[in-house]
């Protein structure tokens, strides 16, 4: 005989305010304030047993419904680039340490810098009722009257439109103090790894880069841009293109730690010592940048501080208050993969 096809179990029916109400003895309006913290007095004694029979019942209240009464649902959208960058694992972990004590679900929502993915999560977010949105980072394209269109409250993490709150660090700053760093080991010839042309942070960073070198006095014929893109693919071409100039760079900025650590394997497989060849500085300062080998030199860029200060800066939004630029700092980092330049390399 074949096997008996056994039915699928029925699924339980979820306790509702009424059954809570009923099973406390008191009405649906009572057991209603007390479940949502209403400011309505309820004695203490009701308070309890409906609380009780709450948790007797395992009744989980139904947000749809209390959202169409408050307006409100309690949760922000946050559109990240790319969740693997650990970068932006701390910018997360910032929000959600901001919104848990708000009683703020957060919906994370991972774009790939895809501007046609980008608008689909833009639609569920809004779709889903969200109250606001933090964007970290990325570009718009078409998507950016859907950001900046006011249906809903924003705030950038990053240098976004100017008519958007945002939270972030001056690049163009952080950019002239790495490359400056390079300028005071002796580095002339520096090259700059930069990253995607749509983004404002590369070419922010670019921006300081170029205006070190100017402050600097170094001739405009050692400047290189070259873009390689936030993540490592394609970096140890593009190391190899710049080791075949003549004369080669004795110093390289990356535009963030995941692409300097690239980089320094790269040269390593092109026989080149970090730093004694070539120094390497990155951006960020994520966790695992003090335990490579060497421990890479890089500009902290407070990741967790953003996240927090976005959330908060959106929660004041929420509550009717005005919100416009914070501007957080950023701090050197010197570790093992820059030195002083060997004089026998020569400065030319």
């Amino acid at each position: 005989m074949g096997a008996r096809l056994r039915a699928a179990p029925r699924r339980r029916r979820s306790a509702t305010i009424r059954d809570v109400a009923r099973r406390a003895g008191v009405s649906p309006a009572t057991a209603s304030r007390v479940l949502s913290a209403s400011r309505h007095p309820v004695s203490e004694r009701g308070r309890r047993r409906v609380l009780a029979a709450a948790r007797r019942l395992g009744y989980i209240p139904n947000l749809l419904a209390r959202s169409l009464l408050t307006r409100e649902t309690a949760a922000i959208g946050v559109l990240v680039p790319d969740v693997s960058n650990p970068y932006y694992a701390g910018v997360l972990r910032g929000i959600e340490d901001a919104a848990g004590p708000a009683r703020r679900t957060v919906i994370l929502c991972n774009t790939d810098r895809d501007p046609a993915k980008l608008r689909w999560y833009l639609r569920a977010l809004m779709e889903r009722r969200v109250d606001g949105l933090v964007v970290a980072g990325g570009s718009f394209g078409r998507a950016e009257s859907a950001i900046t269109g006011g249906a809903l409250p924003v705030v950038m993490i990053g240098r976004g439109p100017a008519r958007l709150p945002c939270v972030r660090v001056d690049n163009v700053a952080a950019g002239a103090l790495a490359t400056r760093h390079l300028l005071e080991l002796g580095h002339r010839r520096i090259a700059c790894l930069a990253g995607p042309a749509v983004s404002t942070t590369a070419a922010d960073r670019v921006a300081g880069y170029r205006r070190a070198l100017r402050e600097a006095g170094v001739p405009a014929a050692h400047e290189v841009v070259l873009e390689a893109g936030f993540t490592p693919a394609g970096v140890p071409a593009l190391v190899a293109r710049l080791l075949a100039r003549e004369p080669a760079p004795t110093a390289l900025l990356a535009p963030n730690d995941l692409v300097a650590i690239a980089v320094v394997r790269a040269l390593h497989e092109q026989g080149r010592r970090v730093p004694e060849d070539v120094s390497v500085v990155g951006f960020d300062d994520i966790p695992v940048a003090s335990y490579v080998v060497p421990a890479l030199t890089t500009v902290a860029v407070p990741a967790y501080a953003l996240g927090r200060a976005a959330v908060e800066a959106l929660g004041g939004l929420l509550a009717g208050r005005p919100a416009g630029t914070v501007v957080l700092p950023t701090e050197l980092r010197v570790r093992e993969s820059t030195s002083v330049l060997d004089e026998r390399r020569g400065l030319a």
